[in-house]
């Protein structure tokens, strides 16, 4: 769960989230879609459980709701075009 955050503090002075258009393959739940969200231009977090989106969108919160878009979709067969995103993320989904 990472309650004291220490995940997101790595990945925040890693990677070059702010103002990014970024995508989350294997989201789950959204726990990091979420902490992401806040400095990211937008996000797209897929995943293929179609039960795991739906938490997802019930636990977002509305502030972020314009920012962060849920797919349910393979992180296998991508249909994105070329320059849609600055930043792909996957985190705990092997």
């Amino acid at each position: 769960m990472d309650p004291e955050r220490t995940e997101v503090r790595v990945l925040l002075r890693r990677v070059p989230f702010a103002g990014a258009r970024v995508l989350e393959i294997g989201c789950g739940t959204g726990r990091l879609t979420r902490r992401i969200a806040g400095v990211s231009r937008s996000v797209t977090a897929i995943d293929h459980e179609e039960a795991s989106i739906e938490t997802a969108k019930r636990r977002q919160p509305a502030s972020l709701r314009r920012k962060v878009r849920f797919e349910v979709r393979s992180g296998t067969a991508l249909a994105y075009p070329a320059g849609t995103f600055d930043v792909v993320l996957l985190a705990w989904s092997l």
